[in-house]
């Protein structure tokens, strides 16, 4: 197992630590750990303390005196890489759990409006408390690794639209209930997507002038679909039928500027370019994070500029889409 010295106002490293030896003051340890906590699962840090030990609570954290014997930190150290190799494969195996039944309902929900049957409200909010559980316990990296294993098509872009919500939202302060209903709009932003004919959702390459006119109806149609229901909030209809208006009135299908788009129809629209521009598709090779936020930055005027910002630390510090 290789080992590392830095000093404490080095980078973070590249690859993912199995554990971190704090050597340093308690204030800067306090600041270091909130750093390897922003990864998920948060990185394991065992802290030497100096003097009076540092305010370090979080299950992941371990303590002992400077003074400690080397066998003692050795044995701690070794104990905790243990103890997160196999938290690790439970978490492996929890992911795998979500994304399957994510995935199940998702279909479900596609399956029964393209049938035009009413969706299931309960399925939707089963599928949203996976994704955040998921993305929660292992971070968006994992969860689009787990995502993009399976051959979804369009439910693919759904769960990554949902996943990406999810860490936006967090990102930002979202409360629990606003978060809930941020990614339940993400689960259902596409819905409308089930009435599109399938060659032209497969199609293996760009759609021509009638295909485009075609898909672009689907926001009109999944907030019909959903008014419909009776029991979607206003606020997602909102996401379903706006998603893909832009700022500056260039987008459709009501050609919505400026104030008129609501907040939660700024992050998904966001989320959705984002995943857009991330995933393979059979004509294109997939974007990596810093090539997709330099395309959506360039894209002056579409895009709300300080969620983008707030999104940025996400699409450069994926190592899912790395260059």
């Amino acid at each position: 197992m290789d080992c590392r010295a830095a000093e404490s106002d080095a980078a973070l490293p590249a690859a993912r630590p199995h554990l971190v030896i704090l050597d340093v003051p308690p204030d800067r340890a306090v600041a270091l750990e909130r750093d390897f906590r922003w990864s998920r699962p948060p990185v394991p840090c065992l802290l030497l303390a100096r003097g009076e030990p540092a305010p370090l609570t979080r299950a992941h954290l371990r303590q002992l005196p400077a003074t400690a014997p080397r066998q003692v930190v050795l044995a701690d150290a070794f104990a905790m890489i243990e103890e997160a190799t196999r938290s690790a494969e439970t978490r492996k195996r929890r992911l795998g759990e979500h994304v399957a039944g994510a995935t199940a309902i998702v279909a479900d929900l596609f399956d029964s409006a393209a049938l035009g049957a009413g969706l299931q409200r309960a399925d939707v909010d089963r599928g949203t408390e996976l994704v955040l559980a998921a993305v929660s316990d292992v971070g968006i990296g994992a969860w689009l690794e787990a995502v993009w294993r399976h051959d979804i098509g369009v439910y693919q872009h759904t769960l990554g639209v949902a996943g990406h919500a999810a860490t936006l939202g967090s990102q930002i302060g979202l409360s629990r209930n606003d978060l809930r209903r941020l990614v339940r709009a993400a689960l259902l932003h596409d819905i409308g997507k089930s009435r599109i004919p399938v060659d032209i959702l497969n199609k293996p390459g760009p759609l021509n002038p009638e295909e485009i006119r075609l898909m672009q109806r689907h926001p009109e149609i999944g907030a019909t679909l959903l008014a419909a229901q009776g029991d979607i909030e206003p606020e997602v209809i909102d996401v379903v039928r706006h998603h893909h208006e832009r700022l500056d009135g260039t987008g459709y299908p009501d050609r919505l500027a400026g104030a008129a788009i609501s907040d939660l129809v700024r992050i998904i629209s966001i989320c959705d370019v984002f995943s857009a521009l991330t995933e393979r598709r059979t004509y294109r090779q997939p974007a990596s994070g810093p090539e997709a936020l330099a395309i959506m930055v360039e894209a002056r005027g579409h895009l709300d500029p300080d969620l983008l910002r707030a999104f940025s630390p996400v699409m450069l510090g994926n190592s899912a889409l790395a260059a």
